[in-house]
């Protein structure tokens, strides 16, 4: 009877200790590392819910760029910081896949440093043309680019841009010269310009050029048109095919964060996700929210990694490429 009693106050202190520890979570602010400069969509979205997952955990949620070497800094900040779930990744898919094949050397790996929490939210890409091609229509692109493959160039402000042009490319049976860009700005600025003729970038980038008259916009890179601008036809109303490609963003947290953590984090920022003015300002963004579970994220991000491994190697993208 003793050996019993002392088993059932021993499971009690445990179960007493283990609801103490759930609850003190979080004791103090969390941070929420975005590795992108002030500005950008990653911010947008990372600002966009820090505020009502900060009211929803009871502690402010403070977002802090650290930008440099292609979100390098920043996610090696967060794959070295500790497991206690006080360090966030504002994650998206060059951080978890593509700097992988960019790089022939990162100091961390995505894969193993770094755990899914949540899909915050996903936009897809704008084919767009300047105005000074007169090229309106797809089919009108695809014909000038074969009568004359020298003529039409395409930029890319990143790696991921890169591998959607060369996707796009392959998809529609074309050639074109690849201009690099350190960023979105110079690439839409040198398109506006008309010094090159074409650039895939986010919906919330080009969508106020193409509705300003100054870029055509031949597709959005979605199945279904985007409600941000939906007078641009889908990649499927031009006639391409597979060419789904999103700018994704996700939070992720160090390996290792103790289950808990990593649940009661995703169930914060989903219930952020729903709030209506949350959705909103996303929405004006030309940003569809996302969610789901942790569970979900990982699997996306997984198939995400193998998706494009395997558009690198079809067009021979390798470390040092961009």
């Amino acid at each position: 009877m003793f050996i019993w009693r002392k088993q059932a106050i021993w499971t009690a202190m445990a179960l007493l200790l283990s609801g103490a520890a759930q609850a003190a979570y979080p004791e103090k602010p969390v941070r929420l590392i975005v590795p992108f400069p002030a500005g950008g969509v990653a911010d947008m979205v990372a600002r966009s819910v820090s505020q009502e997952v900060g009211k929803n955990l009871g502690q402010p949620v403070v977002v802090e760029n650290k930008p440099g070497a292609s979100a390098i800094i920043g996610t090696d900040y967060v794959a070295k910081a500790p497991a206690d779930g006080y360090t966030l990744l504002l994650a998206n898919l060059p951080v978890m896949a593509i700097n992988e094949l960019q790089f022939a050397s990162l100091p961390y790996k995505a894969a193993q440093d770094l755990q899914p929490v949540v899909l915050l939210a996903e936009q897809p890409y704008i084919i767009a043309v300047a105005h000074d091609t007169g090229l309106q229509t797809m089919d009108a692109l695809v014909g000038q680019a074969k009568k004359d493959p020298k003529k039409l160039t395409f930029g890319s402000a990143s790696s991921s841009t890169f591998l959607a042009g060369e996707l796009f490319k392959a998809r529609a049976g074309i050639e074109m010269a690849h201009i690099p860009y350190k960023g979105s700005n110079p690439a839409i600025n040198d398109l506006l310009g008309g010094h090159i003729s074409l650039l895939l970038d986010t919906v919330s980038s080009l969508a106020p050029h193409v509705e300003s008259g100054k870029l055509y916009g031949l597709a959005v890179t979605s199945s279904k048109r985007s409600a941000a601008a939906p007078g641009i036809p889908s990649y499927r109303e031009t006639g391409l095919t597979d060419m789904d490609i999103t700018s994704w963003q996700g939070i992720a947290v160090r390996a290792g964060t103790p289950k808990d953590i990593v649940e009661r984090l995703n169930k914060e920022f989903n219930a952020a996700l729903k709030e209506p003015a949350v959705r909103d300002t996303l929405l004006r963004q030309g940003v569809t929210p996302a969610g789901g579970s942790a569970e979900d994220f990982s699997k996306f991000v997984q198939a995400e990694r193998e998706r494009w491994g395997g558009i690198a190697k079809q067009v021979g993208f390798k470390p040092g490429a961009m």
